[in-house]
């Protein structure tokens, strides 16, 4: 009699299939109740719901800044567009106030990193928002954010339908403004999750820390990162078994908040690892335990920039430096500093960006 063969289980994908809804419960506004209690206070703006969507995209798709409907149009440009946006900028004040005068922005899944070094740096960090202006500068400038706003791109890769979750033609706009809170880059970590199994910890910032470096320091990131996992997220996050967050440490690892939720997918950073190593990881865990013993590192993998001389280190120049610029910005910018362009391009916003926003109200309807 012929001896059974064992037919091997197939490696799994090295991305898993995603649904429409799976890639929409990465957005704020799907988990931000959920998990409001363990994330940093934010305020959502429904774009769409405002009724300024088309406006907001005519806008950002223009090669002009925005101009003030009561100022007449320079002569030698008399057909200079027209925006105006109140409501979207009446929400973003009513988030400064409420928010102690500075807030972090985002849109659906991304934040305009790319562009972060327009604003003037501060002690308090990148992407520091104090006004109107900076936010529209930050959204103007930015190519990551096109990717939320392209239905192709946005669900790029999704399969099936899910609880009746049909790809729209085009993804909701809502902006997301975040309390801004000083944060230490050294404690913030990427964490990667498949078959709801906690793979991976990655270090986010690409600077070396040598405190990192203490094998007891790596020990208790790790359990506390595992331990939050398990009791704070795993089973309430309503995006499937595959997904990627980041968490803010406390300086004595011992607790964690929320900072984002995104897809398992190619458009999502994977930092110091590589999408392979994850599968590979994810593969590994998955085996049968050998008969010799269990030689496979207990999961999650933790990665930090381990040396001063890592490639990721001490990057001397911007993280993105091939970002987009408005045309009439960078015509603005001939001659100029970057703190006079800065100048000129908040002289230019000031007036176009009050429209009929001036109502102080702090109408929480636009969360």
């Amino acid at each position: 009699m012929p001896v059974p063969v064992r037919t091997p289980s197939p490696a799994p994908l090295l991305f898993p299939p995603l649904t429409v809804g799976e890639v929409d419960a990465a957005r704020t506004s799907a988990w931000y109740d959920t998990f409001e209690d363990i994330t940093f206070t934010s305020t959502i703006v429904d774009i769409d719901a405002l009724g300024e969507r088309e406006a907001f995209l005519e806008w950002l798709h223009s090669d002009s800044i925005f101009m003030p409907e009561d100022v007449e149009a320079s002569p030698t440009d008399p057909d200079a567009p027209v925006y105006r946006l109140p409501k979207t900028s009446a929400a973003i004040r009513a988030a400064l106030r409420r928010y102690g005068g500075a807030v972090f922005p985002k849109l659906n899944w991304t934040a305009p990193r790319d562009a972060a070094f327009l604003l003037p740096q501060t002690e308090y960090g990148p992407l520091h928002c104090i006004a109107p202006d900076d936010v529209y500068l930050l959204l103007k400038s930015s190519d990551f954010i096109q990717h939320d706003l392209d239905a192709d791109r946005a669900y790029e890769g999704c399969v099936g339908v899910d609880a009746g979750a049909e790809r729209p033609p085009e993804p909701r706009i809502e902006l997301v403004l975040k309390k801004f809170v000083e944060l230490n880059p050294a404690r913030e970590v990427r964490c990667f999750v498949r078959d709801n199994v906690l793979l991976a910890v990655s270090q986010r910032d690409t600077n070396f820390y040598d405190h990192l470096q203490d094998p007891e320091v790596q020990q208790k990131l790790v359990d506390n990162v595992r331990a939050f996992w398990e009791d704070e997220v795993r089973g309430d996050y309503a995006g499937g078994d595959d997904y990627i967050f980041d968490l803010y440490l406390d300086e004595r690892n011992t607790s964690a908040t929320i900072m984002d939720f995104q897809p398992y997918r190619p458009a999502t950073d994977s930092y110091l690892f590589s999408y392979p190593e994850l599968q590979h990881i994810f593969v590994r865990a998955q085996a049968p335990i050998p008969e010799g013993g269990d030689d496979r590192p207990r999961l999650p993998v933790l990665r930090v920039i381990d040396s001063a001389a890592h490639p990721e280190a001490n990057r001397n120049a911007p993280a993105f430096s091939a970002n987009m610029m408005p045309l009439e910005m960078l015509e603005m910018s001939q001659g100029r500093s970057l703190a006079e362009l800065q100048a000129a391009w908040e002289a230019a916003m000031a007036a176009g960006l009050t429209g009929d926003g001036d109502d102080d109200s702090d109408d929480d309807s636009v969360e």
